[in-house]
């Protein structure tokens, strides 16, 4: 049987499993609070002290719940605290007095609530991941960075941050993250931890950056999932990444290897190597004018990928429903007009049905998020998940560049980037249609297949966000659909031939 959802904050346990533990306070966000629980007399792995202002005002409260800490943490337990920022002093004094020490200080970012960013202030962690990971502008990135490395900041932002967490031991326990440490292949070493946390929340993978001693940068990158909805999805990633990764590196990006793939507590973890450089959506947010040197270069290293990796074929039936029918089918309902749409795509594709199609390997998810500038302008591609060795041509151009426009250009509104992309008069059309035509004599398909391609690459991506969001959750891809549906008239002349 598969275990247990995680909570996010197991991970930091040496056996990265909390069997029993105990959450005292009013306070302890939902996306950090653990499944399991305990009965009286029993120890705890796991201790969770997060109080309200009110509790910390109530005449010993404080008090007697670092006394209960004391009394039911297990010997190699971890107890993680999270107390509005005036508080934290007291209860330091008071964990002092019960025997238990802190371990390490974490900060969440952007808040406790959502905790997309986990980093311990410690100098090495939080220069890369203020310097490297997080979106802030480039003013921002750099003062934090020096604050950081030159005048010890991290030490002010322990005392005044309202999303800190102080991870309590006793002396004598097992290391932090003990878990990740034994994995090959830097076994029985110790050091910190940066976690990141997928905008999909808990379903979605979380990435843990592994630093060594004091090692400036990550020794490795390990992948997991805190459910068991998703555990296949590492394990074709490990496979994925075997197959296209060659391909991928000989067209000159950088792409993860492969270190391990095992399982801790029955949850698969997938090891990689260390791809340098800063997140191309954390760079366009601060320097928007870099959009046309970004997109240059992914469309120069899309070329070269694409010749590598052309597979000639035809677009048969399971292609075609695949790619195209299967989506519709599901997201016709939710769209105005959607019978009208399924239709139209329906009788204007299927009769294409054998004819032949030339395919490439697709990365299927290239958001900026998941590209890396690294040294000498160097293109680093990580995520790959999602990939395919044949899978239609120019999806990954089509979501890459409203991807960035969305990034750099219109303040988070991908539909607005959409259409400056791909609408009659948009202010990217051109570009766009320059770009796909240096494609196209790379892959050469006949006019109607790219239409094709644009369809099946947003009916993908909404699918995708359908399946992954709740009814009351955003959705911005079903809305870039509801409009693609309803304007078809509107788009590039190129979209339709």
């Amino acid at each position: 049987m598969l275990s247990k959802a995680l909570s996010l904050l197991e991970l930091l346990h040496p056996d990265c499993l909390a069997i029993r533990s105990l959450v005292l306070g009013s306070r302890c966000p939902a996306m950090l609070r653990p499944c399991s629980s305990m009965t009286a007399g029993e120890y705890a792995d796991l201790v969770i002290l997060a109080p309200t202002v009110a509790e910390c005002r109530t005449s010993g409260w404080l008090q007697e719940a670092v006394q209960s800490v004391s009394q039911k943490l297990e010997p190699n337990g971890v107890a993680y605290v999270l107390a509005p920022p005036r508080w934290r002093l007291r209860i330091r004094k008071l964990l002092s007095d019960h025997g238990l020490s802190i371990d390490q200080e974490i900060i969440h970012l952007p808040d406790q609530d959502i905790s997309r960013y986990l980093v311990p202030l410690s100098p090495t962690p939080a220069q890369y991941a203020f310097s490297k990971l997080l979106p802030l502008p480039q003013w921002a990135q750099l003062l934090t960075t020096i604050g950081v490395r030159f005048f010890r900041c991290d030490k002010l932002f322990r005392h005044i941050l309202p999303s800190v967490g102080m991870a309590v031991r006793r002396p004598g326990a097992r290391p932090l993250f003990d878990w990740f440490f034994r994995l090959k292949p830097e076994a029985d070493r110790s050091g910190s931890v940066i976690i990141r946390t997928s905008w999909r929340g808990q379903d979605g993978a979380v990435i843990l950056y592994r630093f060594v001693d004091r090692d400036d940068s990550p020794s490795a990158v390990a992948k997991m999932t805190l459910t068991t909805k998703t555990l296949g999805n590492l394990i074709r990633e490990a496979e994925i990444l075997d197959r296209v990764g060659p391909s991928a590196r000989n067209a000159g990006a950088q792409v993860p290897l492969r270190l391990s793939l095992g399982q801790v507590n029955e949850h698969p973890v997938l090891l990689q190597s260390v791809i340098g450089g800063q997140s191309i959506a954390s760079l366009l947010s601060s320097q928007p004018g870099r959009l046309f040197e970004i997109l240059e270069s992914l469309v120069s290293w899309l070329e070269s990928w694409n010749r590598c990796s052309i597979v000639l074929g035809s677009l048969d039936r399971e292609l075609l429903e695949k790619e195209l029918l299967m989506s519709v089918a599901v997201l016709a309902p939710l769209l105005e007009q959607g019978d009208e749409y399924r239709n139209w795509l329906v009788e204007r594709y299927l009769t294409l049905t054998g004819d032949s199609m030339t395919l490439v390997a697709t990365h299927n998810d290239l958001t900026m998020w998941n590209l890396l500038l690294g040294e000498q302008g160097r293109l680093g591609v990580i995520d790959w998940e999602s990939a395919s060795e044949k899978g239609l041509p120019f999806v990954d151009l089509f979501y890459a560049v409203t991807d960035a426009v969305t990034a750099a250009k219109t303040n988070g509104d991908r539909l607005t980037a959409f259409k400056e992309s791909f609408a009659v008069g948009g202010t990217y059309e051109c570009m766009v249609g320059q770009y796909l035509a240096r494609l196209r004599r790379v892959v050469q398909i006949p006019d109607e297949m790219v239409g094709l391609c644009f369809h099946a690459c947003w009916l993908h991506h909404a699918a995708n966000e359908y399946r992954s969001t709740g009814p009351s959750d955003p959705r911005p891809f079903l809305q870039l659909l509801q409009w693609l549906s309803l304007n078809r008239a509107n788009l590039c002349q190129w979209v339709h031939g």
